[in-house]
């Protein structure tokens, strides 16, 4: 079996909210893509409201890789 050496506090720590922000991203697009298909099958207009629903998913998404990246920067595993 191979051994890595351990990883820095900071590798480490970027690396979590780098993975943590696409997978958000992904979500994100997901919705972007459910809210296209809703809008185009049915006579939804794009309001106000959806491109808010849109914005504060993307920045749900930049928020939790900033926590991520904090919470493993400050508490790293035991």
């Amino acid at each position: 079996m191979t051994t890595f050496p351990p990883k820095s506090n900071e590798a480490d720590a970027r690396q979590r909210g780098t993975r943590a922000f696409f997978f958000g991203l992904f979500l994100d697009v997901a919705v972007a893509v459910v809210l296209v298909l809703s809008t185009s099958l049915t006579d939804l207009q794009w309001t106000r409201e959806y491109w808010i629903a849109l914005g504060l998913s993307a920045a749900k998404s930049v928020l939790q890789a900033i926590v991520t990246y904090l919470a493993r920067k400050l508490i790293p595993p035991k």
